[in-house]
């Protein structure tokens, strides 16, 4: 691929994803929460420097993979020690993450054997601001915010390994450790050694703030006035739940239109649309929801986890023999079921790529293991999702959130009626679909 000389393409695309390798690289440049996008991106264009280490100007995650797992041989999946369904036995944590406690397990287990010096992870700074901190206390841990769907700033990680030595844990979505490790191998090799371990999610979606603020006009709440906020908990699917100065919000994810609206597809950050990494190449052990038939009637959360390392996969074997955590074979077929093509193989956003090229808008150079499996969806749907994905954003942009809501209500409506009809005949959800679960025995796999 041709060198980009600087971000100009990515901050006129609207593609950078606030991961922070480019700070790093340039500490002159800041990552900035635009107020017309919503979104996080770097405060200027930088330089030859930043370009180098941006994901969204290229992530080629097989030679990164090399890198991470010299040797390993790859699946479509990544590298894979062994997949399998996992949940916390701590009922409290398991709902108050809705995706089975296993990444709080995990994060419980480095910090009490030793193993680590102490976390990376999301932590809340106030209102919608979530920032990467350091947690060197195993105490700390369940106050840890559960996953964050709206776009965060994630350049203090990368600061934080700079700053501290030792041994880390580092919890990440996959595109933040495609420019971290972009940044490491790329700039300073030597914090590599930093990261003791990467605990990845399995990223469906990021949406911009939009997609919070569209909510709130739909509720009437006011968007200044947010505390707090919470995307998940309670049971296996969770609500949305806003904390206001007088009162907490609380959304249904799964039967509120309000909510679909909200946080349809045109609501994500534009290089969502374009990642063929969801299901995180570079992490160590990778969790996310097991959106499963065989789990579809449990009340709790149920994970699946993808352990790329030998390490990895006795230290769940051994959380499981310690009691902490329970869990069920699994395998390659499972993940595709319970993320799709589209997450899994890349069968749209290989095809989004191919087309931004053939009409000669700039895209990242993006590649990974799953190429050789993805079926490239047809043109016809990639030039459908073009042209309504631009008209939302555009309707987005001018705060014109009820128009959005008429247009679902037109479009969509009548899927999610048929869609709701199935399942109370007792019939499955599509593979993927978040309505797929529904009431059970907690704790049962099949």
């Amino acid at each position: 691929m041709t060198a980009q000389r600087d971000l100009s393409n990515v901050i006129q695309n609207d593609l950078c994803i606030g991961c922070g390798a480019c700070v790093a690289a340039e500490p002159g440049l800041a990552l900035r929460l635009s107020a017309e996008k919503m979104m996080y991106e770097p405060s200027g264009p930088g330089g030859e420097a930043a370009a180098s280490v941006c994901p969204s100007v290229e992530a080629d995650t097989n030679r990164l993979q090399a890198m991470r797992f010299p040797g390993a041989p790859s699946t479509p999946v990544g590298v894979v020690e062994a997949i399998l369904l996992a949940q916390s036995t701590d009922r409290e944590r398991n709902l108050r993450s809705s995706s089975g406690g296993i990444i709080k397990e995990l994060l419980l287990h480095y910090l009490e054997s030793g193993q680590v010096d102490g976390a990376i992870a999301l932590s809340h700074q106030g209102g919608l601001l979530f920032q990467p901190a350091l947690v060197t206390d195993a105490r700390q841990v369940d106050a840890l915010p559960g996953s964050i769907y709206h776009n965060v700033p994630f350049d203090a990680a990368l600061r934080l390994l700079k700053d501290n030595d030792g041994r880390f844990a580092l919890v990440a979505t996959p595109c933040q450790l495609e420019g971290i490790y972009k940044y490491v191998f790329g700039v300073e090799p030597a914090l590599a050694g930093r990261i003791g371990v990467a605990i990845g999610l399995i990223c469906g979606w990021t949406y911009t703030h939009h997609a919070v603020r569209a909510i709130c006009h739909f509720k009437g709440a006011e968007f200044a006035g947010i505390r707090d906020i919470a995307f998940r908990g309670g049971d296996a699917v969770g609500s949305l739940r806003i904390q206001l100065p007088q009162k907490t919000l609380e959304v249904n994810r799964r039967r509120d239109f309000d909510y679909i609206v909200s946080f349809d597809r045109s609501f994500n950050i534009p290089r969502c649309h374009l990642c063929v990494n969801h299901v995180n190449f570079l992490a160590d052990i990778v969790v996310g929801d097991a959106w499963l038939r065989r789990t579809a009637r449990t009340r709790t959360g149920v994970s699946i986890v993808i352990c790329r390392t030998e390490d990895s996969l006795k230290l769940v074997h051994d959380l499981e023999g310690r009691g902490r955590i329970r869990l069920a074979e699994a395998g390659e077929a499972d993940v595709v079921e319970s993320q799709g093509r589209d997450f899994t193989c890349g069968d749209f956003p290989y095809a989004y790529a191919d087309y931004l090229a053939r009409i000669g808008k700039y895209r990242p150079e993006l590649t990974g293991p799953n190429r050789g499996a993805a079926r490239p969806v047809s043109r016809r749907r990639v030039e459908h999702f073009r042209r309504e994905n631009a008209h939302k954003v555009r309707l987005q942009r001018h705060g014109r959130y009820r128009r959005l809501w008429w247009r679902k209500v037109a479009a969509d409506l009548p899927r999610y009626a048929w869609r709701s009809l199935r399942k109370r005949a007792g019939r499955p959800s599509a593979p993927g679909q978040e309505g797929g679960v529904g009431a059970g025995v907690p704790g049962e796999f099949s």
